[in-house]
């Protein structure tokens, strides 16, 4: 690397390649949270350097490559939610976003987007209604645990809540294609 005094562009010389990551392109479900993540990184992220988040996409990165096929989108939507919790868009779901009281897993829900979390059953009905099973994914996959398979509905919901919360309206477009059914 060659640094140029007063100038924007600098001359790169040559480069050792530490770890390739090319079979995240061999697998559809890989590639596209691959996808996300890097998308998400380039549209949100501070311009500022941040080795923190820097190490996360590369560990992110590298789970999701080691990550068995049909685990793949699991580890994209657990650590999609870690990134925009990283990145200071963490989503409500560990207690209702109204009352405070704790999120009841084998309860319906609803998801307000505007108040960026789940209301409980008990509070008013505001918000995009979550059965029982996608609250118990919504609460697993947000805490960064891959352990459960996001549906259909799940990742509408993360992508909306990203559009809302940290993408200023614009859809991630790298998002609707992880959601698409692959074959």
């Amino acid at each position: 690397f060659y640094l140029k005094p007063n100038r924007d562009l600098h001359t790169l010389s040559g480069f050792d390649l530490i770890r390739e990551r090319q079979a995240l392109g061999v697998d559809l479900a890989r590639f596209a949270g691959a996808s996300v993540l890097c998308e998400l990184v380039m549209r949100v992220a501070p311009r500022e350097v941040d080795g923190g988040l820097f190490d996360f996409l590369v560990a992110a990165l590298d789970e999701l490559l080691e990550a068995p096929e049909q685990r793949a989108r699991a580890v994209a939507a657990a650590r999609t939610w870690q990134l925009v919790t990283l990145l200071g868009f963490a989503p409500a779901v560990a207690a209702c976003v109204d009352c405070g009281r704790p999120a009841e897993p084998d309860r319906p829900a609803r998801f307000d987007l505007a108040a960026g979390g789940l209301r409980c059953h008990r509070c008013p009905s505001v918000g995009r209604y979550v059965a029982p099973e996608e609250v118990r994914r919504l609460v697993t996959l947000a805490s960064g645990d891959p352990s459960i398979d996001p549906s259909p509905a799940h990742l509408a919901l993360l992508a909306d809540f990203i559009r809302w919360h940290a993408a200023e309206g614009s859809r991630i477009r790298s998002l609707d294609f992880l959601a698409a059914p692959m074959p």
